[in-house]
């Protein structure tokens, strides 16, 4: 028997011995590796499922803390408004009260005898009635730097929003609903009312 006869007949010897062997190995490492896949793709899944839900948490509570600090931010600004509110009232109140007295003041101007006359009285008057009026812008231009703004009232139409009435007068030449003049000033701050306006309305 020749070499490779030989080698032939070992084979099939091998073959006969264990005629399934040749396929086994593949198969199980097969399988094998299917069932690896298998529980990976079972692994991915559970880990996307806990990401997403632990994103989703996280979201919330995002959303959670944006909205407490949107709710403080307001909660502040209010508290601030009510707190400053009181103090804006009083200024007002005491800028009004300056311009009544510059007004009263207005009506004391001596006339051309008495100035002719009386040139220290007179002097005096300018001096005062000057550092008053002074005191009124430097109060006009102080409201103006915090927002606040007279309403504006006399000769428009009564505005429930911005004005109260205080007098109702009959006159006829006049359209009704029309706000003939002003005994209080109303001031908006920021746009939103401070002080409502009293005004006298006229009524047909």
């Amino acid at each position: 028997m020749t070499t490779k006869e030989e080698l032939l007949a070992a084979f099939e010897q091998f073959l006969e011995d264990d005629p399934g062997g040749m396929e086994a190995g593949p198969q199980v490492g097969l399988a094998q590796l299917f069932a690896e896949l298998a529980a990976l793709k079972t692994e991915v899944r559970t880990e996307a499922r806990q990401f997403k839900s632990a994103l989703e948490n996280f979201t919330s509570v995002l959303e959670s803390h944006e909205r407490e600090r949107e709710e403080y931010a307001k909660a502040l600004k209010k508290a601030g408004e009510e707190t400053l509110k009181p103090v804006l009232l009083e200024l007002v109140d005491l800028r009004d009260r300056q311009a009544a007295g510059l007004k009263a003041l207005e009506k004391l101007r001596p006339g051309f005898i008495k100035r002719l006359l009386f040139k220290r009285k007179r002097q005096l008057y300018e001096s005062i009635y000057a550092g008053q009026s002074l005191t009124l812008d430097r109060f006009d231009q102080m409201l103006t730097s915090h927002g606040i703004q007279p309403v504006a009232a006399e000769g428009r139409p009564f505005d429930p929003n911005l004005m109260r009435v205080a007098e109702v007068v009959h006159r006829k030449k006049l359209e009704d609903g029309i706000v003939v003049s002003e005994l209080r000033r109303g001031y908006l701050w920021h746009g939103k009312v401070l002080r409502l306006a009293e005004v006298k309305v006229n009524k047909l």
